[in-house]
């Protein structure tokens, strides 16, 4: 098995929660009528970590409806062949939709 960075990211309830709450900017566009066909979560890069030669973690923030903004921060980096990345949300200095011990460890 050959060793590399896994990015698991973020828990489905934070991509929920971004779902319902960043902001969105379009995607995909009707050329003929402007009309917007689908969205995507508006989100810019902040910070890249560089945890295994030149592979790592793209880190990014979400700016929300109400006007706050949640950034991805690195929440554990467990190794198994390599480092894996778990993410979770920073808003307002507090983490939130933190990945759980055990649920970690089932991917080790």
């Amino acid at each position: 098995m050959s060793r590399s960075y896994q990015e698991i990211g973020l828990r489905k309830e934070a991509i929920s929660f971004l779902d319902k709450n960043a902001k969105k900017k379009p995607s995909l566009v009707c050329p003929d009528c402007g009309k917007v066909i689908s969205e995507k979560i508006d989100y810019e890069v902040y910070d890249f970590e560089d945890v295994f030669y030149g592979d790592g973690a793209t880190l990014r923030k979400y700016f929300l409806k109400d006007g706050k903004i949640a950034k991805e921060v690195i929440q554990a980096m467990p190794w198994s062949n390599g480092p894996i990345g778990f993410f979770c949300l920073e808003i307002n200095n507090k983490l939130m939709f933190k990945w759980e011990d055990v649920e970690i460890e089932k991917f080790m």
